[in-house]
């Protein structure tokens, strides 16, 4: 409760006395009064829709393996009440159960009674979404949605001695809601130009994307309108831009950002060895034997992509390759994919397979000393390093939605442009991570 001091102010007027009051005269009364009032005002505890105040609030956690049974167990509600109300939650709002962790508060009427007498259950699924469970005369249940504000922001960044892209992203916005699904969106947006395992000390990058909040508090991104990668000294651009009504990222001269090949096996986690012919491998005794490929350490099961269209020319297992595939792309290019896990489903010699299609799981079978895929390379019938190979930029847009896209990108380039880049003394400044451990 806050008190308000509110001054009634009737006239300005004060007329003064004219006779003087300690020599026994009267003094004359002011003709108007300053008026003073003390008013109470509450200011509402308003909150999912309710104000708290006028209810007795418990409020927790879902435990593991509750039901509504579990929530609703020591209130004066009936297993019939809360089989209704299971039922309209399945079928009709598609909640199916209640996670652990999650918060409720229960709004019980305020009296003297020992028995908690339930009128409204909140369940909050997310930072957005929550349901309203009413029992305060028949069973119902609300699927609510709090409002969501979208705002354009913008953030500039760099890569550390020894880190990645997720260290600089989560250093520039301090919000996990908000730096997981930016890494995956930059990730995927550059994933034909630039290989996220093998970033260096001091890229740099800035980028206008939309956040969304809740309460003041980020929940979330909406589009990644523009971004500037300053990577291996060149500069990448990429720009969100409508054709025949399909959102798709296109860089300065108006080409998209789709290549050939991807420019990894996986999406992006930690590449833990590069293309190395003088290599010691301690299942070889430590022997030098030359790596002709790329590794890529990720978790155990994570999905192993082709890097481009192609036919399965080989797949099974082999000694030292362990569960592998291969894929032949064309008369002058093949790549091969080791050490999984398993190979996917239906994916066998002859199958046509496209550009992104999930064609095995990371493991550590045949000579691998842990969970990684050895990605290989051919080119003309030669193993190459893949991170090497250089293919044709893809083709702009047509003449006449290249003329609207330059005009578009007049409008938008600025802003994107007028962010500075970290200033720094020294790379080595604050090194993110040891350095990445040879297999």
């Amino acid at each position: 409760m806050k008190r308000t001091l509110v001054i009634v102010t009737l006239f300005a007027l004060i007329i003064l006395c004219q006779t003087s009051c300690e020599g026994g005269g009267s003094c004359s009364p002011p003709r108007n009064q300053e008026v003073v009032e003390l008013v109470d005002t509450l200011t509402p505890n308003i909150q999912y829709g309710f104000d708290f105040d006028h209810y007795d609030i418990h409020e927790g956690k879902v435990e593991k393996d509750w039901t509504l049974s579990h929530l609703f167990a020591k209130y004066d509600v009936t297993q019939a009440e809360i089989n209704e109300a299971y039922n309209i939650a399945k079928d009709s709002l598609n909640l199916n159960y209640i996670s652990k962790g999650n918060q409720y508060f229960m709004l019980c009427r305020k009296d003297n009674d020992t028995i908690h007498n339930l009128d409204y259950a909140i369940y909050v699924k997310n930072a957005v979404e929550y349901f309203v469970f009413d029992f305060s005369d028949s069973v119902m249940v609300h699927a609510k949605r709090k409002k969501v504000v979208v705002a354009l922001k913008e953030i500039s960044t760099r890569i550390k001695q020894g880190g990645n892209l997720s260290n600089a992203i989560n250093r520039a916005v301090q919000s996990k809601t908000i730096s997981f699904p930016m890494v995956d969106r930059i990730a995927e947006i550059f994933s034909w130009s630039i290989d996220f395992f093998h970033l260096q000390a001091d890229d740099k990058l800035k980028i206008i994307y939309e956040e969304k909040s809740v309460d003041g508090v980020p929940v979330g991104i909406g589009n990644v309108t523009s971004i500037l990668f300053h990577h291996n000294k060149n500069d990448f651009y990429a720009f969100r831009y409508e054709t025949n009504s399909v959102p798709n990222y296109f860089n300065e001269k108006g080409q998209g950002m789709k290549s050939l090949f991807l420019s990894a096996p996986l999406k992006y986690s930690r590449m833990s060895s590069g293309y190395n012919l003088k290599r010691r491998i301690r299942q070889y005794g430590y022997r030098i034997k030359p790596h002709k490929g790329t590794d890529y350490a990720a978790p155990y099961g994570t999905p192993i992509w082709t890097t481009a269209d192609g036919t399965i020319s080989r797949a099974g297992y082999g000694r030292g390759n362990g569960n592998f595939v291969k894929v032949k792309h064309n008369k002058q290019y093949s790549t091969q994919y080791l050490h999984m896990s398993k190979i996917a489903g239906g994916i066998k010699v002859g199958k046509y397979v496209k550009q992104g299609d999930i064609i095995g799981y990371v493991g550590s079978t045949g000579s691998s000393s842990g969970n990684h895929v050895c990605y290989r390379f051919w080119k003309d019938g030669k193993q190459v390093d893949s991170r090497k190979q250089k293919f044709d930029n893809p083709k702009p847009m047509d003449s006449t939605k290249l003329k609207q896209y330059m005009l578009h990108l007049d409008s938008v380039r600025p802003a994107l442009d007028r962010i500075e880049f970290p200033i720094i003394d020294t790379v080595s400044e604050e090194k993110d991570t040891l350095p990445m451990k040879q297999l």
